[in-house]
């Protein structure tokens, strides 16, 4: 029996023609796994062309190659969710490769209504954390925030300016900006998070009350932490997984 093969030229040609027959959810899944296979090629080269000894600094590193593929993706599939992926996932790739000022050029080059900016907000932060300087990471996302029409958008560039604060030690400006968050999209996904977040801020947080809990012990016997009020108490979680 002969196999069917289809040469790589007609690849683009067969993901239009599924479009245009109506089937936008499988060429949605086929243009999201062309982002996911350029992502997993992109790293393993950029593994070993590190392992092997190149220099980040080298202008031969594969990163600017994997970074001029993705960005093209991006500006040739816009306002699509893998789009948004593989511009965030470029500056991702070439902040890993300590490329700092292209990221962060890379990240201008965004409008403020592109859903990149629902990873892309965590992504600066990585590099503000790694690089320990956060000015630039609150500067852009503060501009960002201002202009975003879309309440996800904000949600997550919100999340990410509390976790900057945190980092920071600067607790109420985390709160203020945990709340806005989860008042801008409580029910996405940085919305959730948020939420979360705001928890641990208020009550898990060092010389905060333990939150009051009881569990089944290994004899059968309830124990519950209020029966161990004003008392010393260590918990010791583990897992056998």
């Amino acid at each position: 029996m002969r196999t069917l093969r289809v040469h790589p030229r007609c690849s683009i040609l067969l993901l239009l023609a599924i479009m245009s027959l109506g089937f936008p959810a499988v060429a949605q899944r086929l243009a999201t796994t062309d982002v996911d296979t350029m992502l997993v090629q992109a790293r393993e080269e950029i593994r070993h062309f590190e392992k092997a000894g190149g220099r980040k600094d080298d202008p031969n590193h594969p990163v600017e190659k994997w970074v001029r593929t993705l960005w093209a993706f991006h500006e040739e599939s816009p306002r699509t969710p893998e789009s948004a992926k593989a511009a965030s996932e470029a500056v991702h790739l070439l902040i890993h490769a300590d490329h700092f000022q292209e990221a962060y050029e890379r990240a201008d080059r965004v409008p403020p209504d592109d859903a990149a900016w629902q990873s892309l907000a965590g992504v600066l932060l990585e590099a503000a954390s790694l690089q320990k300087n956060f000015s630039h990471f609150f500067e852009k996302l503060q501009s960002v925030l201002s202009s975003a029409p879309d309440a996800a958008v904000r949600a997550a560039i919100q999340l990410n300016l509390g976790r900057g604060w945190l980092a920071q030690k600067d607790e109420e400006k985390a709160k203020a900006a945990f709340q806005a968050a989860i008042k801008s999209a409580g029910d996405s996904a940085s919305g959730r998070q948020a939420e979360r977040q705001l928890y641990e801020l208020l009550n898990l947080g060092p010389g905060q009350p333990a939150p009051l809990f009881s569990a089944t012990a290994l004899n059968g016997s309830r124990i519950s932490l209020a029966d161990h009020r004003g008392k010393p108490v260590v918990i010791v979680f583990w897992s056998s997984t």
